[in-house]
């Protein structure tokens, strides 16, 4: 049989390792096997490419996030600060008023001052002549107070304010003798050398009742200022008064004595 040309160059071919590819196209073995790896290798670039483009959009994402969140953090923060800031500026606007009326009243406090003084001066003038015009009673120790707020008033190292708890003190004392009744022993207003028991009802009426049973009793008068003896039905009441007053009898109506139309 006869050979073509072309049935020479095909068993050429076979001879020499070669192939026929598709479409006519004749590739080696070992070059169709590189190709192949290339493709996969292109393959796997791609795979580790997507995979790391993942990674950085993941990573990127979550830097995102963790900005987004400390930004939220920064504004809360902010909000935070400026209501500490409006808080402290109430609180510097209400010291700045106060500041502001204390200013103010210390202008006057010299003011006050030069008007208690004449003050208390005139009223340690008349709780003395009220005590000199008063009953009798307790003379030497109201006296005696009375001057502890007349040395007060005369010292520079007392302050206006004890001046005047000193003055309104002894104010106070002298009320309540008006509504108290009390009984204590004291030196006979007649006769120095002896001690008599005196009794006081309030203002009303003021007795002394001579030691022993025989004792006279005899009651201030007010308009003569001198002393007036008592019956001896008084003399026995007052006894008894004197007893209670002291707690030394069970609690009863006590007997005063006084002087129709006596001041």
């Amino acid at each position: 049989m006869l050979r073509t040309p072309k049935a020479k160059r095909f068993a050429l071919a076979l001879a020499s390792g070669t192939a026929i590819g598709l479409g006519g196209v004749i590739m080696a073995p070992t070059m169709a096997s590189a190709q192949l790896e290339s493709a996969l290798s292109a393959a796997r670039q791609s795979t580790a490419s997507s995979a790391a483009a993942q990674r950085q959009v993941e990573a990127s994402d979550d830097a995102a996030g963790s900005a987004v969140r400390e930004y939220r953090a920064v504004l809360q923060q902010l909000d935070n600060t400026r209501l500490f800031a409006a808080q402290q500026q109430i609180f510097l606007d209400s010291q700045t008023s106060e500041i502001r009326s204390v200013r103010n009243q210390l202008g006057t406090v010299e003011q006050i001052k030069q008007g208690m003084s004449p003050m208390m001066l005139r009223m340690t003038v008349a709780l003395e002549d009220a005590i000199k015009s008063d009953v009798p009673f307790r003379l030497n120790e109201r006296m005696a107070r009375l001057d502890r707020v007349k040395a007060a008033l005369g010292s520079p190292d007392v302050s206006p304010a004890e001046q005047y708890r000193q003055v309104l003190n002894a104010y106070k004392i002298e009320a309540t003798y008006g509504y108290s009744t009390e009984s204590y022993e004291g030196v006979h207003p007649e006769q120095p050398g002896s001690v008599v028991d005196f009794i006081r009802f309030g203002r009303t009426s003021f007795l002394y009742l001579e030691k022993g049973d025989s004792g006279i009793a005899k009651r201030y008068n007010m308009a003569t200022n001198s002393w007036d003896t008592l019956s001896d039905l008084d003399n026995r009441q007052v006894r008894q008064t004197i007893r209670v007053a002291r707690e030394q009898a069970a609690p009863e109506i006590i007997y005063a004595p006084v002087s129709v139309g006596s001041n």
